[in-house]
């Protein structure tokens, strides 16, 4: 089933036009679109710039490096941007990434961290910030074992910078994940061992499948378009094994910030009916779910 995008949306068509024409008019430096990238991800890259393609700035061999996360390195890493009034955008493209070993894999679940050891990503975004809020185009995470992640979103009020995402509310996403029927097995057992106690193994991940499946049924049924909900119960029915294709798009008008998840988090059943209701009353969303396609 092919989802329904929305048309005639003033915001994305504003900003793709103005970055068109900041690109042409003023492209960035390339020590200030590194910047860019630290004050959005808070990761800073420790590697000169091998040089510039195509309006490119290519670092390769790259280590970005971040204040108590994992280090990141990717053996290519190429950055673009502009900036024009009002309108700020940043381009990445990275290839051969992989987690490094450094100080900050110490708070990652062992078997998390060994499984994502194993695994080289692909990684590509381009965000554009204006007036009205971020656009995230083309965000693609692509991993070695088959999964694939595509993203983008419109975020209302965030500009680009990791505290501007704070008072930011999402007013539309897309995501189009193909799972590869291995990679999220052990994050599965990783909550679930923290939903149970004693869990473990098999125990840990029909736990946290449990779980997924009771917050999807709490959803309002207003939030889901045709059969929606009975195609998201069946995608977490197949976890984690299920090899197959989700696709999911979220419209909100009000949009969605953390203010609204803060107020159901206060509540005294933050994942229950009623909760959950007043978070995503007004949203729509579409979900189609593929079993069996190859990721």
């Amino acid at each position: 089933m092919r989802m329904r995008l929305r048309r005639g949306w003033i915001l994305a068509a504003a900003l793709t036009g103005a970055a068109a024409g900041a690109a042409a008019a003023e492209p960035a430096g390339c020590a200030d679109l590194a910047d860019r990238l630290e004050t959005l991800t808070g990761y800073r890259i420790a590697a000169p710039v091998a040089g510039s393609q195509g309006g490119w700035c290519v670092f390769d061999r790259a280590v970005l490096t971040a204040r108590g996360a994992p280090e990141i390195a990717a053996e290519r890493l190429r950055l673009r941007g502009a900036v024009a009034t009002d309108v700020i955008d940043l381009a990445l493209e990275a290839g051969g990434v992989r987690l490094a070993p450094g100080l900050g894999q110490r708070d990652l679940d062992p078997i998390l961290r060994e499984t994502l050891r194993l695994q080289v990503a692909d990684l590509a975004f381009m965000a554009t910030a204006g007036p009205e809020g971020l656009a995230v185009r083309g965000g693609r995470l692509r991993l070695s074992g088959g999964t694939v992640v595509e993203v983008e979103a419109d975020v209302a009020g965030a500009g680009l910078s990791a505290g501007s995402l704070l008072p930011g509310r999402l007013t539309w996403a897309r995501l189009d994940w193909r799972n590869d029927g291995r990679l999220f097995r052990p994050v599965m057992e990783s909550w679930g061992e923290s939903l149970v106690d004693g869990a473990d193994g098999g125990a840990a991940v029909d736990a946290a499948r449990l779980a997924l499946r009771q917050i999807a049924r709490n959803l309002p049924g207003s939030l889901f378009q045709g059969e929606g909900q009975d195609r998201l119960e069946d995608a977490l029915a197949a976890l984690p094994q299920g090899r197959g294709r989700l696709a999911l798009e979220f419209r909100s008008t009000r949009g969605i910030g953390a203010a609204q998840v803060a107020m159901a988090a206060l509540s005294g059943d933050p994942l229950g009916p009623e909760a959950l209701a007043r978070l995503f009353a007004g949203a729509e969303m579409t979900v189609d779910w593929q079993p069996g396609l190859a990721p």
